[in-house]
């Protein structure tokens, strides 16, 4: 088998494109950090060359995030043939600091000139200091340009923010059906999709998938489709993959031809000229409605009232704790917040587990179209009570139930509740998930 056969192979065994990505750029961090310090020989054209490797293998990969981007890799590539090797390690150490840490994502928020500035910055930011930053998401936008005009189009996007905009997004380019599909499961980011009517079908870039992601890409042949039913089919295999992302297709078709078809729940279809305001303020208004929280928000206002406390409770809104000469430190500890969240049924205004009608009825609503359920019910006992009642809603007394014996005891209490007979498994790695387990 020759290395490139055995770099393919070793892509497609990863279960997780995370941890595929994240062990690429680790490789290339060490790579190109022995490579600054190697003395001139052979040892050092086998750095360069595993450096270029990695690089090559990256990029394919790369397509379907907005960071770092292709102008990163181009920049990548050029300071590797130029054999500039101090400023290579320490661009892809930069690089890989502000991917792990997730303070990439502050990076949309500021202006081109001042990302370089401030890069080296944000990669030493400490975990837990970006208070106050916009939420970050991103948008595919799926359709076949040039670089030049995918830079228009993100420059256009970026000149559309306003400061009392609640969200920041940056784009996300594919060119085919196939790419599209692939984007969606690879990146958790994507919470937006835009289809054009100029996409193709096919990538251009091929890799073996990884494992957990086969079925779900191979899943159909679209070789019959006429280009025009491109766009309508993406939008109804996105509505599968991941029901909960707004998609919104741009066509040059008649509101005729488009209107009687399946569109697999497209929330706005945008006929002929785009409108870059309008799409726009639609992705910033489709993401919003799902950032609502109605049990949270009621919480918070109610936190925020001067409520009298007559009920038998220690806490007393944390007025105990704070005048207190000997326990301050744990008002200091624990912040205030949460005692004057602290409350009962008896205090209202938070409505009720048993019988829901105002915020916590709307926030299971939302919960069950995130979840993709027909209901959904809280609980505030903790996992292990929710896993007995998960057990006993789905077990009748005298079925027979097979157990993990590894598993976490509320399974066999509730195994136990349910008046089931458990036949309990040893369990063994099952590589194929990456996880130990019992299976029949």
């Amino acid at each position: 088998m020759s290395a490139a056969q055995k770099s393919k192979h070793a892509l497609s065994e990863y279960y997780s494109a995370h941890q595929l990505r994240t062990d690429r750029w680790s490789a290339l961090r060490s790579t190109t950090e022995r490579l600054r310090r190697a003395a001139d020989g052979k040892a050092k054209d086998k750095l360069h060359e595993r450096a270029e490797s990695l690089i090559a293998s990256l990029r394919p990969i790369e397509l379907y995030w907005a960071f770092p981007g292709a102008r990163a890799f181009d920049r990548l590539r050029h300071l590797l043939d130029e054999e500039r090797y101090p400023e290579l390690a320490k661009t892809v150490s930069t690089t890989v600091r502000l991917m792990l840490s997730d303070t990439f994502r502050h990076l949309a928020q500021r202006t081109d000139s001042e990302k370089q500035e401030d890069e080296d910055e944000l990669a030493d930011e400490p975990e837990g200091a970006a208070g106050g930053r916009k939420p970050y998401f991103e948008v595919l936008i799926v359709d076949q340009l040039s670089a030049n005009k995918e830079e228009l189009q993100r420059q256009a996007l970026r000149k559309l923010r306003r400061p009392e905009d609640r969200f920041v997004y940056e784009p996300v380019f594919v060119p085919s059906i196939e790419d599209a599909r692939i984007a969606v499961l690879f990146n958790h980011s994507i919470q937006s999709v835009v289809i054009r009517s100029g996409l193709t079908l096919e990538a251009e870039h091929r890799f073996p998938l990884p494992t957990r992601y086969r079925s779900a890409i191979d899943e159909d042949d679209l070789q019959e489709l006429e280009p025009e039913a491109y766009g309508p089919e993406l939008a109804r295999m996105i509505h599968r993959l991941r029901p909960e992302l707004d998609v919104y297709l741009v066509t040059d078709q008649s509101v005729e031809e488009i209107a009687g078809q399946d569109l697999g729940g497209c929330k706005r279809v945008f006929y002929n000229q785009e409108d870059y305001l309008e799409l726009h303020l639609n992705i910033l208004r489709g993401v919003d409605a799902r950032y609502q929280t109605p049990f949270f928000n009621a919480l918070r206002d109610y936190a925020r009232q001067p409520t009298g406390v007559f009920h038998a409770m220690p806490i007393s809104r944390g007025k105990s704790i704070a005048r207190s000469h000997w326990i301050k430190d744990m008002g200091e500890f624990y912040g205030m917040n949460i005692f004057l969240a602290e409350t009962s049924a008896t205090s209202g205004g938070l409505d009720s587990l048993l019988e829901p009608h105002g915020p916590i009825k709307k926030a299971q609503e939302l919960a069950s179209r995130a979840f993709g359920s027909k209901q959904t019910f809280f609980a505030t006992n903790g996992t292990s009570t929710c896993n007995k009642i998960v057990v006993q809603a789905i077990v009748q007394p005298g079925d027979i139930v097979l157990v993990d014996r590894d598993c976490h005891k509320s399974h066999h209490y509730g195994s136990e509740l349910a008046g089931a007979h458990v036949v309990y498994l040893d369990s063994y790695p099952l590589s194929e998930y990456s996880m130990y387990g019992g299976a029949a």
